[in-house]
């Protein structure tokens, strides 16, 4: 700093300077020598354009670092070598204003390189969007599951799917949604999730994509390994008399008695067996919902009214009372029914005062949460993870079809149903429903 004092020291001069030049202008004009007013009033003046002259380039150097980091430009520097400029104290404070910006940008990079390495190594696709759709960043496992080398807009979608572009445009922070599109290499089912950010004035939308396609796999070929066990389970228990039978009708062909008794009991199980069949059909020959708008009470005043629930206490609430969805009418009754029904026969197990509570409310997300529940028990934990498989069931005369069918149903409308409390205080089946 000590070269630039003697500039410090010349502006110094120069104020004073020209303070004590206004002083002699006073002194003169109260002595009334006004021969030297003149070159006094020169002087006053030389020194104040040089001030200002001072001030205007301090200035006009200020309003051009400002500019500069406005245009993130900063291959500036201003002189501060004293023998070459008046302002070099000033000027040496710019460069190290431009220096600590400098360092500030450099710092912001390694950050920003630090972040997207973070997002190089998620094993997720992650894609950072303006409202309008313009793509701000994305990694590179983004555009290998979305199977593109650059992605700048959702619309550049579109040629892939036309769900993907609009679900990308469409999807809110907070929302979860799935999509699925065919390509060269197969079916892609991507789940994608959305959370908000804001960053230098602009709302930004973080969706992270995942395929999902082999969880759906692992799950699928688990459902269809406890399905094959129950199918194979039912029909060899049907099989099994009517190979025994059959042995023995072999060896007693003359004895009519015998005879008679085998063809009953062959006949007996055929019909079982026929019964679990039209079961099986009935599960997955589900038509498709014949949706119509409805006003949800009406639909729950009619399930209540088609169940006896005995000496249990059934009641039921709608928030807001004139709630109207749109479905299938008669196939949402048969879910309500069923549950309701469900509930009916664990509270008459329990026995003693028990009650049933069929509720429904709006969502934040505007999504109708219906809950259907009793205070019959719970149910247990191996029995639990069951109750959504098809023909399993606990019941001596239960078929095991009922939730397998709700559930179906409630898939085809395009919403979700599962067991969301289970304790001795309560047991809640929850539906959710666009």
């Amino acid at each position: 700093m000590n070269r630039h004092k003697l500039p410090l020291f010349r502006i110094l001069l120069l104020v004073a300077t020209l303070v004590a030049a206004s002083v002699l202008f006073g002194w003169l004009v109260t002595r009334g020598l006004n021969g030297y007013l003149f070159p006094a009033a020169v002087l006053i003046a030389v020194l104040a354009w040089k001030l200002v002259n001072i001030y205007r380039r301090i200035v006009k150097n200020l309003d051009f670092i400002f500019n500069a980091v406005r245009n993130d430009d900063f291959s500036f520097r201003f002189i501060d070598t004293p023998r070459r400029t008046e302002n070099a104290v000033v000027n040496y404070s710019l460069n190290r204003i431009k220096e600590v910006l400098d360092e500030a940008k450099a710092n912001a990079k390694e950050k920003e390189k630090y972040f997207e390495t973070i997002m190089e190594c998620a094993n997720i696709g992650i894609i950072i969007l303006l409202d309008n759709g313009t793509v701000m960043k994305h990694n590179s496992k983004a555009l290998e599951l979305l199977g593109i080398k650059m992605l700048s807009h959702a619309d550049r979608l579109r040629p892939i799917s036309q769900n993907l572009a609009d679900t990308m445009l469409a999807i809110s922070p907070m929302e979860q949604k799935s999509v699925c599109f065919t390509t060269e290499t197969g079916e892609i089912t991507l789940l994608l999730n959305c959370s908000l950010m804001q960053h230098a004035g602009h709302n930004l939308r973080v969706v992270s994509i995942e395929n999902i396609n082999r969880e759906l796999d692992t799950q699928e070929g688990l459902a269809w390994e406890k399905l094959t066990r129950i199918l194979t389970h039912e029909i060899m228990n049907s099989l099994a008399p009517v190979t025994s039978i059959s042995n023995t009708l072999l060896h007693n062909k003359e004895n009519a008695e015998v005879l008679q008794q085998g063809l009953e009991t062959i006949h007996n199980t055929s019909d079982r067996l026929m019964q679990f069949v039209d079961s099986f059909r009935s599960i997955t020959r589900i038509p498709p919902p014949n949706k119509a708008p409805f006003y949800l009470t009406d639909l729950f005043s009619e399930a209540v009214s088609l169940i006896d629930s005995g000496n249990t206490t059934l009641a039921f609430s709608v928030t807001p009372e004139d709630t109207m969805i749109y479905a299938d009418r008669i196939q949402l009754q048969q879910v309500i029914v069923n549950l309701v029904k469900n509930a009916v026969e664990a509270c008459a197990l329990r026995g003693g005062a028990q009650s049933i509570e069929l509720n429904s409310h709006i969502a934040p997300d505007e999504k109708v949460h219906i809950e259907v529940s009793n205070s019959g028990g719970a149910i247990p934990p191996d029995v639990a993870a069951n109750i959504f498989t098809p023909f399993f069931t606990t019941k001596n005369d239960g078929s095991g079809i009922g939730l397998a069918v709700s559930k179906q149903i409630i898939r085809l409308h395009g919403g979700t149903i599962s067991l969301s409390q289970n304790n001795d205080e309560k047991v809640t089946f929850l539906i959710i429903l666009e």
